[in-house]
């Protein structure tokens, strides 16, 4: 993960760190080249999003994040999950329990937002970590 593919958008940090907490910047899908990871053009021009891959594109991304401070995913405390579309749900769960499960994962939200900056984008995701804290 290059640090370009990690750059925000606009004027904010990747993160902020205070003590042990490390807030995460909202992460998605796009690459350092300004497209979106998990899409794909179909013969016929139309595109095929998949919201998977989005996830585990994202969650990649706050892995680098976490890890550039010297964490790693079992760091977080809390994520919060945007969706464009509810419908996608259930591709991102399944790609979500990839990284994360029930007993030792963090606290999750997850909500409907009506778009995200890039057309092609169908997840983001905000992080809360607590680094060198028992768990």
């Amino acid at each position: 993960m290059t640090a370009q593919a990690l750059a925000p958008l606009g004027a904010y940090p990747m993160l902020r760190r205070r003590g042990p907490w490390v807030f995460v910047s909202g992460m998605s899908a796009r690459q350092a080249d300004g497209s979106c990871a998990g899409v794909t053009r179909l013969p016929g021009g139309e595109l095929q999003i998949d919201v998977a891959e989005q996830t585990r594109v994202v969650i990649a991304k706050i892995r680098a994040a976490l890890q550039s401070q010297g964490g790693e995913l079992g760091d977080c405390v809390s994520l919060s999950c945007y969706l464009t579309d509810m419908r996608d749900f259930a591709a991102y769960n399944r790609a979500y329990a990839e990284f994360f499960d029930a007993e030792t994962g963090p606290a999750r939200t997850t909500v409907a937002v009506h778009q995200l900056p890039h057309p092609q984008m169908r997840i983001e995701i905000t992080a809360t970590a607590c680094l060198g804290e028992p768990r």
